[in-house]
């Protein structure tokens, strides 16, 4: 009765290791090509995130120097500013008739007219330059919202799925050990009832 035993238990338990290394198969094919999926949204989500900001950083740098250009090319075409500059070229000329064309007083409001322009140039420049930047983070921010989104719905199921699969493979293995042990079992069954029933032919003749 053992040996019937363990040979049907030793079929059936070989035919659900059997099945259920098939099974392992089919899953670890699935999870190979769900990891690998998750690694390319990963690179491809990575890099849109990367590209977006570089751009952002340029169009920004762009702005700035843009802006900066206008403003000086505004302040030096006007007639405030050419003016002023005419006195200081005759005030600083080697020509010294040319030189005394200008008095000293007209160099110094010369000099303030140039000034008072300059430094009004560079405080709208740097409110341009900060007004830019907010955009830009504001920009930015709205960037990181659609990365995150893009997470959110792109590789989030990507992932779940390779966490299914990873836990349907850690199943399946355990599975296949009790299978395994299950048919060694049995195998040890068969053959020990074997024994048992194989007769004793080393009886000696007197």
């Amino acid at each position: 009765m053992g040996f019937l035993l363990g040979a049907y238990g030793k079929l059936a338990a070989g035919s659900r290791y059997r099945s259920l290394q098939a099974r392992m198969m089919r899953i670890q094919s699935k999870l190979r090509r769900a990891t690998r999926d998750v690694a390319n949204m990963e690179k491809m989500i990575d890099r849109r995130q990367k590209m977006m900001e570089q751009e952002l950083t340029l169009n920004n740098n762009m702005s700035k120097q843009m802006y900066q250009n206008m403003m000086v090319g505004s302040m030096q075409a006007s007639k405030e500013y050419t003016d002023a500059m005419a006195i200081i070229t005759k005030g600083q000329s080697t020509d010294e008739a040319i030189r005394k064309t200008v008095s000293s007083d007209q160099l110094s409001a010369a000099s303030q007219t140039l000034a008072r322009l300059q430094s009004t140039s560079s405080q709208q420049i740097s409110s341009m330059n900060s007004y830019a930047d907010t955009n830009t983070a504001l920009m930015k921010s709205q960037i990181e919202n659609e990365i995150e989104y893009m997470r959110d719905t792109l590789l989030e199921p990507l992932k779940d799925e390779e966490d299914s699969l990873q836990l349907e493979k850690d199943t399946l293995e355990s599975q296949i050990q009790v299978a395994k042990a299950d048919y060694e079992a049995c195998q040890k069954m068969e053959q020990a009832d074997v024994k048992m029933l194989t007769p004793n032919y080393t009886g000696g003749q007197g």
